[in-house]
């Protein structure tokens, strides 16, 4: 979940930045700071872990890997693990996968062995979709796309970025709040209502992308976005709706500006409402809008593991690059 100094005198003590630059006039987004549910379904099914079949190590036998991805099974599309199964069993004397690996097209065959329950497997685990909460950044009225999360989706066993074929994300409603503690990263507790609200197209390392319904938000609530030169190391605000009502201001500092491509700044929440809600960030309020000078300067995305108050955010001009591109 989960920086470019004001140098002179006269900034530093009026706590301010003066912006010559037009950027901002240019671009316009609709800060939303939403908790929503998130699914995302891969292209293709993950293989996540590996195990022995009647003794048999047939993921090693036949060169199979973690991480790699199965498209095809006998050149037929497989979409889900039940197809997957079914395919292995229909299939006893083997099967021809095709697998994607490092951008790279690989073509295995492999014969299934029939365990001690009569079942035909591999000896693969396999994943084809994952879910969770997450807050959304921002609307942007130009294309009507959103920006979420401000940091990508990973496999909870791999670590890698997800292949996203479809996903949306859905109304949720916040049931709790584990607070966060040091050495303990909390969490929103909260469950789908089933309306979706938007299509997710893109999974990058700075969020999840795709369009959804303008309905609710207005462009005449639409603020500037900041090019990196145009943040200060001072005071700014996120917006959060970590109590389940409605997306609230709380104040936040900006410590440092970096060069890092996704975690761009190092933000503290000093907000004592907030800090007494969730003891400072939880997992759940990636992606909340944080707002500098009238301007939208970038999004949370983790947590200092051992200083919950602490975290990082990714700039907002990273993300609006990615919108732009979403049809």
């Amino acid at each position: 979940m989960k920086k470019v100094s004001c140098k002179t005198v006269i900034f530093l003590l009026l706590n301010l930045c003066i912006f010559t630059s037009v950027y901002a006039d240019e671009i316009k987004v609709v800060p939303i700071g939403k908790a929503v549910g998130v699914k995302i379904y891969t292209d293709g099914l993950l293989v996540v872990g590996t195990s022995e079949v009647n003794g048999e190590n047939v993921s090693k036998k036949y060169g199979i890997k973690i991480n790699d991805r199965i498209e095809k099974i006998n050149n037929q599309l497989i979409n889900s693990t039940e197809e997957f199964s079914k395919a292995v069993n229909e299939n006893p004397s083997g099967v021809a996968l095709s697998i994607k690996r490092d951008n790279q097209d690989i073509l295995i065959n492999a014969v299934p062995v029939l365990s001690e329950d009569n079942i035909y497997r591999l000896g693969l685990w396999v994943r084809d979709s994952t879910a969770g909460i997450g807050t959304v950044t921002y609307y942007n009225p130009q294309n009507n796309s959103f920006a979420a999360l401000g940091h990508g989706i990973n496999d909870i066993d791999t670590g890698n970025i997800l292949s996203v074929k479809s996903g949306n994300i859905l109304n949720c409603d916040i049931l709790s709040v584990s607070k966060s503690s040091k050495g303990h990263p909390g969490e929103i507790n909260g469950a789908f209502d089933g309306n979706t609200i938007g299509n997710i197209s893109i999974n990058s390392q700075i969020g999840i992308y795709g369009n959804m319904s303008c309905d609710k938000f207005s462009s005449d609530n639409a603020i500037p976005v900041a090019a990196k030169e145009q943040i200060c190391e001072s005071d700014a605000y996120i917006l959060s709706d970590v109590i389940g009502q409605k997306a609230e201001k709380y104040s936040i500092k900006i410590n440092k500006i970096t060069n890092d491509s996704d975690k761009g700044l190092i933000i503290e929440i000093t907000d004592p409402r907030l800090i007494d809600c969730t003891g400072g960030i939880v997992q759940g309020m990636s992606g909340s809008p944080i707002i500098q000078n009238g301007m939208l300067i970038g999004a949370v995305t983790h947590v200092f593991v051992n200083n919950p108050t602490k975290g990082y955010g990714t700039l907002a001009e990273n993300m609006i690059d990615m919108t732009n591109t979403i049809d």
